[in-house]
């Protein structure tokens, strides 16, 4: 995706960065069609419905980057994942009654 098609999407639709180091890694798009995922390399790898994302931020569920690599989100240490809280509140999770 071209710069200026992943700035269209960042002023259309809200985002989390999910994996970050140094430069974002992977980002969801939170779009009508579900959460767009792009990689560092601003490419679509994948299109996830609700219950996806949530499996894939729980480690249940990997993803392929662009170039071939796995992108288990388990394998990452929380210094470059988002606050949970935020994340699950992306995602739709009800946090109601939930401790952080």
């Amino acid at each position: 995706m071209k710069k200026k098609e992943v700035s269209l999407l960042n002023k259309q639709f809200k985002s989390i960065e999910l994996l970050n180091s140094e430069g974002c890694i992977l980002k969801a798009f939170k779009t009508q069609e579900g959460y767009m995922m792009l990689d560092e390399h601003r490419e679509l790898i994948a299109v996830l419905n609700d219950k996806n994302i949530f499996n894939y931020t729980r480690g249940k569920l990997d993803l392929i980057d662009s170039e071939g690599r796995n992108l288990n989100y388990m394998d990452y240490p929380t210094s470059m994942k988002p606050d949970l809280k935020k994340l699950d509140e992306f995602i739709g999770v009800d946090t109601s009654g939930l401790s952080y």
